[in-house]
């Protein structure tokens, strides 16, 4: 069994890293068995947001983070969207997921 952080980045995962928040922390043998589960609570996450309260709120699968893509600190990322009723566009939030070994 894995232990996978999710934090909430303010802008971009890859950015002001002190700056990150724990919103989470969701256990699986795999990234793919605990899915499901940092799914819901970026969506919680979301969902508690005040600012977002009468919106629609998903998320995407976690996706590998490359090596030459964002700093080591994150393994995976996890794009949350929220869809205002009257917006033109959504509103994208990064989380980035640590996967910490078994335990």
């Amino acid at each position: 069994m894995k232990k996978y952080l999710i934090y909430r980045a303010p802008k971009q995962a890859d950015r002001d890293l002190n700056q990150h928040e724990l919103v989470g922390v969701e256990y699986g043998e795999t990234i793919h068995a605990a899915a499901d589960a940092i799914i819901r609570a970026v969506k919680d996450d979301l969902s508690g947001n005040p600012d977002y309260s009468g919106c629609d709120v998903y998320a995407y699968a976690p996706e590998p983070v490359r090596a030459d893509e964002r700093p080591q600190r994150y393994q995976y990322v996890v794009t949350g969207v929220v869809s205002p009723v009257s917006a033109k566009e959504n509103i994208l939030v990064e989380y980035g997921v640590m996967e910490q070994g078994k335990i």
